[in-house]
């Protein structure tokens, strides 16, 4: 961990170390980011390659055309028996790439939006209850003011007579 005390924080430093800063950051996620893509583009190249002869007839045994007998086709068939005696982890593996997560995912995202908007509904009905019950309480308050108010001059009309 680095010593806190040697830390300079960037409010504390002028414009131009800030930039130069931010241009050596640039540059570390370029490489990183052209790093990973060539990472990448080799493994699409190891997984386009043909299986070695042995791996073949295991793939014609289970029915694979040899035109997709790839790398990649061995990959899913040992997951896909991984999974068929159990592991888990390769079960996961076929579900994430089905898609079968995804939707999972998608319906757990429904059922949290859902919720939240039946709170809200809830937090709304509460108010308009509560106002109904306010506007209930004033008009209550009205016909009281009504009856008094009538009362009043019932009294003043019965002390002239």
């Amino acid at each position: 961990m680095p010593n806190e005390e040697n830390l300079i924080p960037n409010e504390k430093r002028t414009p131009k170390e800030r930039r130069e800063n931010a241009r050596k950051a640039g540059i570390a996620s370029g490489k990183a980011r052209r790093k990973k893509k060539s990472m990448k583009q080799a493994m699409n190249l190891l997984l386009s390659l043909p299986v070695s002869e042995k791996n073949m007839e295991t793939l014609e045994q289970l029915g694979i055309n040899t035109d997709d007998a790839d790398n990649q086709m061995l990959v899913m068939v040992s997951m896909m028996q991984k999974a068929i005696k159990g592991n888990v982890s390769a079960a996961q593996f076929i579900a994430n790439i089905t898609g079968s997560t995804a939707m999972t995912e998608a319906e757990r995202a429904k059922i949290c939006l859902d919720k939240k908007r039946l709170k809200m509904e809830e937090q709304h009905m509460a108010k308009a209850s509560e106002e109904d019950d306010n506007q209930r309480t004033q008009l209550q308050m009205n016909a009281i003011d009504g009856v008094i108010e009538q009362m009043k001059q019932l009294n003043e009309g019965d002390e002239e007579t």
